[in-house]
């Protein structure tokens, strides 16, 4: 039906008689004699004249392209000449040439949108769109977003397959396994009771492949969490899961960082520079207060152990230079609020904020930690020398307790918002195309239940870490103190994937499960089959995984996942546009052995 696309046709086609297929949009009757149409399709646009002394049956070609609406689709046939010089503008090659259309074909109609999608000022809120997902995906910037993420999928098999991986499905119905996030359930005919659940990883799959012999696997594989959702969740997403037999920690980390080159390069066209830097878990939440640091920007976070004297408890201040001159207190406002959640989330015990003057700081309340510390072991002006504030700068002083349980402390999420306000009032320049790739290692293997020194222990990322080998000792005798094998791959401030050296010798791995994470006897059945092939001749084994949907978030500098995603679930879980889930009949129901509990509602 075509011979070129609108997108491919530039300067060589002028002369050329061309057949194009696309969607009609803005419709230009200027004459008797004369139609202007803007013909789009996936890879571009071009603009076609329709002229009385081209057209056969002109004037009733004419009335049909004045009934169209927006998005019907049509067919021409038609000369590629060149516009004139003062027309040919704007960057894409379609600018310089345009179609002298000889015959227009109507392929399908549209009825009147639900809205225009290449109207950007006047798109709907986002639930609309998603409830008209294949108009909404009409956008170029949806468009380019999808395109590019087969090209990083293209570029990720590529790469695994030169590299000697072998590309393996895992089951998607798994079963049921502790310790983790909250999972979908299969409900299954085969037993009264019985359900499948939807893996939230291959990772004991995986594991299993390397007890077979695979020592080189990778997958692009589908996984599923029911958890709540936000800007960066969704309740099914994509990972690039890789595991290797027989390596280290940094045989992991050259791949991967070969990989992300390849990927950039391929997709991008940058270059990025290898090794990436290497960051401790420590290091991280003492100066960043994050274990996932953007590093792009300084205000780094100083810890002030001088004004405290409990060995629990961290005090750390964060000074933003003239802050106090360039925010108003209206502008300030929120960063109270996000201090009040921050400590309800046990991010820290006690945050204060002051703006330092020439007489001292404002805010010095009793309550203080610097109000306490200046009342019994420094002055306020040495103080205020000792973390480099002056006058006009704004200083966050902080409590928090020494046993991190939160992926951030207060500190680290002013330290990020007051970025934003900084780069929205032109202060802070941070390059968005600045990729600053670094490694996060060293992270306790096991973390308190709660931010207090005896809370139960759980596993930090999974049961399955390996702890670092200086570390084995302390397994036994002190195993808070443990540091795993485990290492996150940070981009920017957003975790890309985490990875880690599993645990391949049976003993060990029954000793964390049963003494340390204190699991039950049912819960340790469940992972019956995992510790059987750890001493059936498992090998030394570790991997990594990747966040696909994230990964082309900041290729493509979208805000949000659903960006990324052809048919994403909205922020309530639900597939707006093929309106899932769906209520089950009660004689479905009834198949499975299920009976409701409450009424479904009526429609």
């Amino acid at each position: 039906m075509r011979t070129h696309t609108c997108g491919e046709l530039g300067a060589r086609h002028v002369g050329q008689f061309v057949e194009l297929c696309g969607w009609a949009q803005s419709i230009r009757v200027l004459s008797d004699t004369l139609v202007f149409v803007q013909l789009r399709d996936a890879y571009g646009s071009v603009q076609l004249l329709v002229e009385r002394s081209r057209v056969d049956e002109f004037a009733e070609q004419k009335r049909l392209l004045e009934t169209l609406t927006t998005d019907a689709l049509i067919g021409v046939r038609g000369k590629v000449v060149k516009r004139p010089a003062d027309m040919a503008k704007g960057d894409s090659q379609a600018r310089e040439i345009e179609l002298l259309v000889d015959n227009v074909q109507v392929l399908n109609r549209a009825m009147p949108l639900p809205f225009n999608p290449h109207v950007k000022a006047n798109l709907p809120g986002e639930d609309v769109r998603l409830a008209h997902r294949h108009i909404d995906l009409r956008r170029s910037e949806l468009q380019t977003n999808i395109r590019t993420r087969s090209k990083a999928a293209m570029a990720i098999r590529q790469f695994m397959d030169d590299n000697g991986f072998v590309d393996i499905e895992t089951p998607v119905l798994f079963k049921s396994t502790p310790e983790g996030a909250r999972e979908f359930l299969v409900p299954t005919r085969i037993g009264p009771g019985e359900c499948y659940a939807l893996p939230q990883s291959p990772q004991q799959f995986k594991q299993m492949l390397m007890a077979a012999g695979f020592d080189r696997y990778f997958q692009i594989a589908r996984c599923f969490r029911d958890e709540d959702l936000r800007a960066d969740r969704q309740p099914e997403f994509t990972q690039v899961d890789i595991e290797m037999s027989f390596v280290s920690k940094g045989d992991i980390q050259d791949v991967l960082e070969r990989l992300i080159q390849h990927i950039w390069r391929q997709v991008m066209k940058v270059d990025i520079k290898a090794p990436f830097r290497r960051m401790s878990f420590a290091e991280a939440t003492s100066k960043y207060g994050s274990d996932k640091p953007d590093t792009r920007f300084g205000l780094e976070i100083a810890q002030v152990p001088q004004i405290i004297s409990d060995p629990n408890t961290v005090a750390e201040v964060l000074v933003i230079p003239d802050g106090a001159r360039i925010f108003t207190s209206k502008e300030l406002a929120p960063l109270t609020n996000l201090i009040r959640l921050s400590q309800a989330n046990s991010e820290s015990k006690l945050t204060s904020m002051h703006k330092i003057n020439d007489e001292g700081a404002t805010g010095v309340s009793k309550a203080t930690l610097l109000a306490r510390s200046i009342e019994t072991k420094t002055t306020l002006a040495d103080f205020l020398k000792s973390v480099s504030a002056r006058s006009g700068d704004l200083l966050f002083v902080s409590e928090r307790s020494q046993h991190i349980t939160p992926a951030n402390t207060t500190l680290g999420r002013l330290r990020t918002s007051v970025a934003k306000m900084l780069q929205d009032k032109g202060v802070l320049d941070i390059p968005a195309t600045k990729f600053d790739f670094l490694w996060i290692e060293d992270f306790p293997l096991f973390t308190r239940q709660t931010d207090e020194a005896n809370g139960r222990l759980l596993a930090t990322h999974h049961p399955f870490t390996a702890p670092v080998k200086e570390d084995l000792p302390l397994l036994h005798s002190n195993p808070a103190k443990v540091r795993g094998q485990h290492y996150d791959l940070v981009l920017n401030g957003v975790e890309l994937g985490g990875g880690s050296i599993r645990v391949h010798d049976q003993q060990t791995q029954e000793y964390i499960f049963k003494e340390i994470l204190q699991l039950s006897p049912q819960v340790r059945d469940s992972f019956g089959h995992l510790v059987t092939a750890l001493g059936q001749g498992c090998p030394p084994h570790g991997g990594i995984a990747l966040g696909l949907d994230r990964l082309v978030a900041i290729l493509t500098g979208s805000a949000s996942l659903r960006d990324v995603i052809a048919f994403p679930k909205a922020a309530s879980g639900r597939d707006l546009f093929m309106h899932a889930p769906a209520h089950a009949t009660l004689e479905q129901l009834a198949e499975y052995g299920i009976k409701m509990a409450k009424a479904p509602p009526e429609n």
